[in-house]
């Protein structure tokens, strides 16, 4: 676990509260003064049902050859495509973001395309179009800096640093993070609801796949690649002399961190590596299996957009089978992460905290008891955390991280916790339910209350449960 993390935990004794500058508020949305976004068709949604995708792992590596525009437009508003607008004025997205501030960004590689011209895109929700950045084939240089054969379609999900710092600070790469693996949760399910095949890649060439897009690494960080469909072969090199389009300034006055910044470069790759092997224990023999069984419908398309961020929790339990889907959706399989499970009473399960074997799919118990209470005192004293019947805490262990991924195991680690957090936000709306996530906690008071392991790091703990109908 880097410095990063234990430098911006958060510790009661050290909180104090401050004024937001609303003057110099971010802007939501990427604007290019000297281009206008290409327009794409109205979305053709997928049609899907959610539970056999969200429990079905591993994604397919193979499947439909590409896409035609209509359905690269419907892909694209399922991954981070606006969904509404609340009364407050806030744009709302299919992803998950705290603040509703939404600092990851999409950008797309295209050749062979069917109704775009090869070349690099960025995804302008506000508008539902592509702005193009770089005409040409991009393919060579996906390649160089993703590894292994390109596709038609390659997606690329950073961070915006300063969207999201303008009010988190420092601790904000944090969030980066987790609405990058929401925004890859998502995209992952689209392109499975579309019949894609995808490769997912963290562990990129970071100078080149950063210089590709003309991301400056002062402001903005790329987190991951995915590519989906068919294998292309690679093209000539790019013509030199491109520059990145001006981009108007997110504020009056712009922010810079460079702890952030240098936290986003820990661990740069100077050539493309292999997806690490996470090792995993097996449960014990008493452990409490759980089989997720899925279920008919609902759409997958209907869920996400359907998806909102609810914690009118009411002081009730899961109905039986329940508990089952919402944790095998949300983390399918072994990874990075530890997970704990709180649970209130009268649930398939006793009161207590549970580690989550998710390739076993079982339960092990570490301690008796109501432990939700004392994690919504922990989360900063969201007191309704404490009212869910589920709460799920993310965490990671840092001497783990560093034997199997090295530095760049805490991207992995955080990504990873956005995924599983965004997959518990569309089951828990699947079932009915609601959820909300919590990135804001005491740090060590959170890895207290969920009865981590001891040097554990606690990352996000996202709570589910039912809640009051109509809101």
């Amino acid at each position: 676990m880097p410095q990063y993390h234990q430098s911006t935990a958060y510790r009661r004794e050290t909180m104090s509260g401050g004024d937001m500058d609303w003057p110099n508020q971010p802007y939501p949305f990427k604007r290019y003064p000297n281009s206008e976004p290409r327009e794409l068709p109205r979305p053709q949604l997928a049609r899907a049902d959610f539970w056999p995708l969200a429990l079905g792992w591993p994604l397919a590596t193979e499947g439909e050859p590409g896409v035609r525009l209509a359905g690269l437009s419907g892909l694209l508003a399922l991954a981070a495509g606006l969904t509404a607008q609340s009364s407050g004025g806030i744009y709302l997205r299919a992803p998950a973001s705290a603040g509703a501030l939404y600092p990851a960004e999409l950008y797309l590689a295209t050749k062979g395309q069917d109704g775009l011209p090869d070349g690099l895109w960025h995804f302008a929700p506000d508008r539902g179009g592509l702005h193009l950045l770089r005409q040409g084939d991009p393919s060579a240089a996906v390649a160089a800096s993703l590894g292994g054969p390109p596709r038609g379609l390659t997606f690329f999900i950073s961070g915006l640093f300063w969207k999201s710092a303008w009010k988190y600070k420092t601790r904000a790469w944090r969030y980066c993070l987790l609405d990058g693996g929401h925004v890859l949760a998502n995209l992952e399910l689209a392109l499975a609801a579309y019949g894609l095949g995808q490769r997912l890649c963290l562990d990129f060439a970071q100078a080149p796949a950063q210089g590709l897009l003309g991301l400056d690494p002062e402001r903005e960080a790329l987190l991951a690649g995915v590519g989906a469909g068919a294998l292309v072969e690679p093209g000539p090199a790019l013509a030199g002399g491109w520059e990145h389009p001006a981009e108007e300034p997110l504020s009056p006055s712009e922010g810079r961190d460079e702890v952030m910044a240098q936290a986003a470069a820990l661990g740069a790759l100077e050539a493309p590596g292999d997806s690490p092997a996470w090792p995993s224990g097996g449960p014990p023999e008493d452990a409490l299996r759980l089989e997720p069984k899925p279920l008919a419908g609902p759409d997958l398309a209907q869920t996400m957009v359907g998806r909102r961020s609810r914690r009118n929790f009411l002081a009730q339990p899961l109905e039986p089978g329940q508990l089952a889907r919402l944790l095998g959706a949300a983390l399918p399989a072994d990874g990075p992460l530890g997970a704990t499970v709180l649970l209130g009473p009268d649930n398939e399960a006793p009161a207590g905290a549970y580690v989550w074997h998710a390739g076993a799919k079982a339960l092990e118990q570490v301690a008796q008891g109501d432990q939700r209470h004392a994690a919504a005192v922990a989360s900063l004293g969201q007191m309704w955390v404490g009212q869910a019947a589920l709460n799920l805490l993310l965490w990671a262990d840092p001497a783990r991280l560093e034997a199997v991924a090295k530095q760049r195991g805490y991207r992995h680690a955080m990504l990873a916790a956005g995924r599983a957090g965004q997959r518990l936000y569309l089951a828990a709306q699947a079932l009915g339910l609601g959820c909300c996530g919590v990135g804001a906690f005491y740090d060590a008071e959170m890895a207290a209350a969920a009865m981590v392991p001891s040097g554990a790091e606690p990352l996000y703990l996202v709570a589910a449960g039912p809640v009051k109908s109509g809101v």
